[in-house]
């Protein structure tokens, strides 16, 4: 899944000092994309960028946030994660987040998805897609993030066979 959203700077300071803040914590989960686990490990990061307020953007974003039901229940195993904010002015930018999931179960990402948005059962269960954008909020990366404002922009859910056995 890749998820875009136009971004405002409203309070650049505010932003900073949450990427300082989140960077004094210590340690931030991160997924191992070793495909033998699945366990989040404890990290520390390389460190906050605090200086450029859209480079303090891209460091807070966390692309699995939103996933934890999935990621629960056994639905899913992260790959890889991607975040970039670029700017387009001083106060006015672009931010994007990839993430590369392997699907362990459909029929578990569809229960999650269900369970999140009954009424679309049968859009769930017809399109994989639509099961991934229900069972998480693609847009929620940036929901808890001070000092910005943000407008929704595209999602693309691409979905990727699986090789067969005898191609790998």
């Amino acid at each position: 899944m890749t998820a875009t959203a136009e971004v405002v700077i409203t309070d650049a300071s505010a932003l900073r000092q949450a990427a300082a803040r989140q960077y004094e914590d210590g340690a931030i989960s991160t997924v191992d994309a070793d495909p033998g686990t699945s366990e989040p490990q404890d990290e520390a990061p390389d460190g906050a960028p605090v200086d450029d307020p859209f480079d303090a953007l891209a460091w807070l974003i966390w692309p699995t946030e939103g996933l934890e039901g999935a990621l629960e229940v056994g639905a899913l195993r992260i790959l890889s994660v991607e975040s970039e904010a670029v700017p387009v002015s001083s106060d006015r930018g672009r931010a994007t987040w990839r993430v590369t999931a392997k699907l362990t179960n459909v029929d578990r990402l569809r229960h999650v998805a269900t369970q999140a948005h009954p009424d679309q059962a049968a859009e769930i269960s017809s399109s994989l897609a639509i099961a991934w954008q229900r069972a998480a909020d693609p847009f929620s990366p940036l929901r808890s993030i001070d000092g910005i404002a943000w407008m929704p922009g595209p999602v693309v859910v691409e979905h990727i066979p699986a090789r067969a056995a005898g191609n790998r």
